[in-house]
């Protein structure tokens, strides 16, 4: 920020010389006005004392002829500057020592009713300033009674003018002014010194308070002395002190708030109290699909497009305490969503919602495979079991006294009891893995020699079938980290389902190759093949494309999901391709 052109000094100095010449002006008037008071006070006093030494004079002499006393008078006011007039009881003038000629007398007008005059025939001291006719000039007279005993004689009366005074007063201005100005000089030069002094100081916190405006902490302000600029110095860079370290406070808070709020899971919106959004974090912004600075004042029926959550809102701000529901958002994908909103007693910055939304599609995904697999679970478990029931009532009905039939039954129930071993095998194993109650034993395997291993279990079931495997597994090993068990487990439930699903005189081939840092194996068949509409769902658990045949060759229908759970946990994939009738392709994908 730029200094004022019109600077302190100056207008510090231009105020403290009007007062300075303001103060000398009245007290210069005063002086004068008092100076002429008491001038005109002495000059009365000193006419009156005339007045009396003339009257004193001339007394003795009266009566006395008109010729006589104007000479008499002409010679009294000789040498001195003042005017002699001698008047008669009744106001006429008989003598004036200003008139040299008695006809200039004679024709002189009747003083009885100047105010001195009247004031003497009344046996008082007159005394009148005022502005002479005659003379053009102000004048000051006094005028004393002439008396014996009770009778007037007459008046005689004395005047001067009063621009002696001025002329006294005019000749002591010049010096006083002199002086008065040599004081002002001096004052001004002295008040420019302490100005420019108090100035530098006064810009020295200023440059300081501008440099702590914008956040530059690193030079504090130094200003010499030991007054109160002093004092507010020091004062300024204890606030600028704790004002850095408050800062710097609510910096540190503000940037761990924005990282929690941008790092977190939950999706975060602030409305305030017209619905309004304020602001919203980025998982808010990926779940809605919107920007904040793009939304920032709008409505929230606007940004989020879902009516239900006016609802919990207006809810949430009339009871003041925190409403929860469940939305769904319909997109490119599906999701549910838990909304959560919190209505601040107090509204904080514009805010007096919060809404805080917990993305739970995969917690109610997981919820409903639960349910399916429990429902498949159960009715899994139910078959064999039921099953068993019935031909345990048939024996102890009284077929176990037949030997064939007997036989019979016994032979259908140790099938139904491998069944339920295997189910119940290979629910354990499910969920071991997805538990990872058992860590992984990693060693270097090579996959081509572990799928050959794997086919050599399944000897009896090809010849029996007349099966071909057509073998395009490279002669060049390729080496993986893996647990030898699980791996050799993915291979067994693939090939299990090639030779399942493969009618008799079939072909299984068998191929691998490296592409991309990554080794896959896969296993064709030329079985019935799988409906395309049915292929992304093959890897859930007890899905069955044809039930019935799964169960008339022994599936469980969750070899495919164990599958698939061992190559997630060896950062693999697994993936099917299939053309209905004509065979399907089970491929494995391994990083080196």
């Amino acid at each position: 920020m730029p200094l004022p052109r019109i600077g302190f000094v100056r207008r510090f100095m231009a105020l403290y010389g009007l007062v300075f010449i303001f103060v000398f002006a009245a007290a210069g008037f005063f002086i004068s006005h008092h100076f002429k008071q008491s001038m005109m006070a002495q000059l009365q006093e000193s006419l009156v004392h005339q007045s009396l030494m003339i009257r004193e004079i001339i007394r003795g002499e009266l009566p006395m002829q008109p010729a006589l006393l104007q000479s008499k008078i002409s010679a009294l006011a000789e040498g001195l500057e003042i005017r002699i007039t001698y008047i008669d009881p009744n106001g006429l003038v008989l003598a004036d020592s200003k008139e040299k000629l008695a006809h200039s007398i004679q024709t002189m007008d009747n003083h009885a009713s100047r105010p001195e005059i009247a004031a003497a025939m009344r046996g008082d001291t007159g005394i009148s300033t005022r502005y002479s006719m005659s003379l053009g000039k102000q004048m000051l007279y006094v005028a004393v009674p002439i008396l014996e005993g009770d009778n007037l004689l007459g008046v005689v009366r004395v005047a001067m003018p009063s621009s002696r005074i001025q002329n006294v007063l005019n000749h002591a201005k010049r010096p006083v002014s002199v002086i008065v100005l040599i004081a002002v000089i001096i004052i001004l030069l002295s008040g420019s010194l302490f100005a420019n002094h108090w100035a530098k100081r006064l810009r020295t916190i200023t440059r300081g308070a501008v440099r702590y405006a914008r956040q530059n902490w690193s030079e504090k302000i130094l200003v010499e002395g030991r007054d109160e600029l002093r004092i507010l110095g020091d004062a300024m860079n204890r606030m600028a002190g704790a004002l850095s370290s408050r800062i710097a406070d609510l910096e540190s808070e503000k940037g761990k708030i924005s990282t929690i709020l941008s790092h977190m899971s939950d999706g975060v919106i602030a409305i305030n109290r017209k619905k309004e959004v304020v602001m919203a974090n980025p998982m808010a912004e990926k779940l809605f699909g919107f920007s904040t600075d793009a939304i920032r004042g709008k409505s929230l029926i606007e940004t989020t497009r879902h009516p239900y959550l006016e609802i919990i809102v207006d809810q949430a701000f009339t009871q003041e305490t925190v409403v929860t529901g469940e939305i769904q958002l319909i997109g490119n994908e599906k999701k549910i969503l838990r909304a959560s909103v919190v209505a601040t007693t107090k509204e904080i910055r514009d805010i007096s919602g919060i809404l805080v939304f917990h993305d739970i599609t995969e917690l109610r995904r997981l919820e409903q495979i639960r349910k399916e697999f429990v429902a498949n679970a159960s009715h899994e478990l139910r078959t064999p079991l039921t099953s068993l029931k019935g031909f345990i009532e048939t024996l102890r009905d009284g077929a176990e006294k037949d030997p064939k039939t007997r036989k019979h039954f016994l032979t259908m129930m140790h099938e139904d009891a491998t069944r339920l071993g295997h189910l119940v095998e290979d629910i354990l194993t499910l969920g071991e893995i997805e538990q990872r109650i058992l860590p992984l034993k990693k060693e270097t395997l090579d996959l081509a020699s572990e799928i050959r291993e794997s086919l050599a279990r399944f000897e009896p079931q090809l010849k029996a079938k007349k099966l071909t495997v057509n073998d395009h597994l490279t002669t060049t090993p390729f080496f993986i980290q893996g647990d030898r068990d699980k791996i050799r487990q993915v291979f067994v439930n693939l090939l299990d389902n090639a030779v399942k699903y493969t009618p008799e005189g079939g072909s299984i081939f068998l191929s691998a190759e490296e592409k991309s840092g990554k080794v896959k194996v896969t296993i064709r068949d030329t079985g019935p093949g799988i409906p395309e509409d049915t292929i992304p769902r093959i890897f859930e658990r007890f899905f069955r494309v044809d039930k019935a045949r799964s169960r008339e060759l022994g599936g469980t229908g969750l070899g495919l999901a164990i599958a698939k759970h061992i190559m997630e946990s060896h950062d693999g994939s697994i993936d099917c391709q299939s053309v209905l009738g004509k065979g399907s392709s089970f491929s494995v994908s391994f990083p080196l």
